[in-house]
């Protein structure tokens, strides 16, 4: 009987705490901008696309962890040569298009059942690179960066439309270390929670 009676309360204590769980796919236009010398600082509109995960510790509070496919396209500057004359490629071409595997893990609070804010930082691994600034085959770019991301999303059923602002901390800049290269980025997107 006791054995029926604690497999009972944990079951039902699984239940309750999988009602705080939900997931699902996550998609929006990444309006990104690579500021530094030799570089331009324009606004490009790139995508991102993956998963979130949330978990709801009240009515109030969550933490809401994301995994995302971020496309992010840049322009090297006129003046790349001017900074980088000893180790750039004067035959460089112009686009600069790189790709990340991102993890945003972010407080949540839902200021009701319409209205989140959410706010946390967010690690970044570059997968891809598609770039020939540099002699010798390579690579300008270093392969990880963090960021600190805010936003806003209202929530309407199972549907959320979101915006959110994500800052580049660190200096992604791997030619050397003279200059620095930072991004930022305006996301705006929409969420579906399927559980």
């Amino acid at each position: 009987m006791k054995y029926t009676l604690v497999c009972t309360a944990l079951l039902l204590s699984f239940v309750a705490n999988a009602q705080s769980f939900h997931f699902g796919p996550k998609l929006d236009l990444n309006y990104s901008a690579l500021k530094g010398d030799g570089v331009k600082n324009k606004v490009s509109a790139g995508f991102q696309a993956g998963a979130f995960a949330e978990y709801n510790f009240n009515k109030h509070w969550a933490i809401q962890p994301e995994l995302l496919y971020t496309w992010n396209p840049y322009k090297k500057g006129d003046d790349f040569m001017t900074y980088y004359n000893n180790s750039g490629r004067s035959a460089a071409g112009t686009n600069i298009n790189l790709a990340y595997i991102s993890l945003p893990v972010l407080a949540r609070y839902n200021l009701n059942k319409v209205v989140s804010v959410m706010a946390g930082p967010q690690f970044s691994y570059l997968v891809f690179e598609d770039e020939d600034l540099l002699k010798e085959g390579r690579k300008a770019f270093d392969k990880t960066e963090i960021s600190a991301a805010a936003g806003v999303q209202v929530n309407l059923g199972n549907v959320g439309f979101y915006a959110r602002y994500v800052k580049g901390l660190n200096n992604i800049n791997d030619v050397d270390d003279r200059y620095t290269w930072k991004s930022s980025h305006v996301q705006v997107g929409i969420a579906v929670r399927i559980k």
